[in-house]
């Protein structure tokens, strides 16, 4: 039977026991996050991987500093060492008691942003809310772009060129510069889209000023299935059908015929 003596099961602890660590910053530019912190005392690393859920991704705030330039409030996480080499730190979820929402019921599910910024997208047991303040805009937007294949490799990607390009991926040893080594460019990663968004014409949305809805054809519609109110690429707006379904004429009004709005006859 192995004898665990006060000495080694100290030593095992301190480099397998993983760390409890105050989040300094965060790195978002690479290709893995990574983020630097403060695990024991007067120990400070940094370029700590810090792996994201496929689909969803987070940058924490930066910490706050006193004037002696320690650390005085943070996000935090769980530290692990891989393989209990403690030169091979690994960041768990990172969570920041400063910004969290809580007091959430059994069930509910939500993403935030800081607390101050008041942007919530909350799914309750009444239903989904997204919540924002009135000085943000909360925007649902196509860019004026296709989609395009997820495929990794602009060329080849077949036989052992492909299962090198994918060992490449995973250890990073195609370089810097995004060069595969076989099977041509390597695509790594996206940006954000959501200022390309901003840019284009089709979108839905609400500021404080107003509710907004564009597009090549705008159609206002209710439950039946049907169009009421239609925006029309011909500059033209169609009350009571879409266009096209049924007969129109102009609308009069008591100063004469409206210019641009037809209304359905019948």
């Amino acid at each position: 039977m192995h004898r665990a003596t006060p000495l080694n099961t100290s030593i095992r602890a301190y480099t397998a026991g993983g760390s409890r660590s105050v989040v300094d910053k965060v790195d978002d530019k690479k290709l893995m996050q990574e983020m630097g912190g403060n695990f024991m005392a007067n120990e400070t690393r940094a370029e700590i991987e810090s792996p994201q859920n496929y689909g969803f991704t987070s940058v924490v705030f930066d910490a706050e500093k006193g004037a002696d330039g320690k650390i005085a409030a943070s996000a935090e996480t769980f530290i692990g060492f891989m393989g209990g080499n403690r030169s091979f730190p690994v960041s768990g979820p990172m969570d920041d008691r400063r910004h969290r929402l809580y007091k959430l019921e059994k069930g509910d599910t939500a993403m935030f942003r800081g607390r101050g910024d008041k942007q919530q997208f909350h799914l309750t047991k009444d239903g989904g809310f997204w919540t924002a303040p009135q000085d943000k805009t909360v925007r649902m937007q196509l860019l004026d772009k296709d989609s395009e294949s997820n495929s990794t490799q602009s060329g080849g990607g077949s036989g052992s060129g492909g299962s090198a390009g994918a060992q490449q991926l995973a250890d990073g040893s195609a370089g810097g510069d995004g060069q595969q080594q076989q099977g041509g460019p390597q695509k790594r990663g996206q940006e954000a889209l959501y200022k390309d968004g901003q840019k284009g014409k089709r979108f839905v949305d609400v500021t404080k000023d107003k509710t907004r809805a564009s597009g090549k054809q705008v159609h206002l519609m209710l439950d039946d299935g049907n169009t009421y109110v239609h925006c029309h690429t011909d500059k033209q707006v169609y009350v009571g059908a879409e266009a096209g379904k049924g007969t129109f004429d102009y609308l009069a009004t008591l100063s004469g015929p409206c210019v641009n709005s037809l209304g359905k006859i019948g």
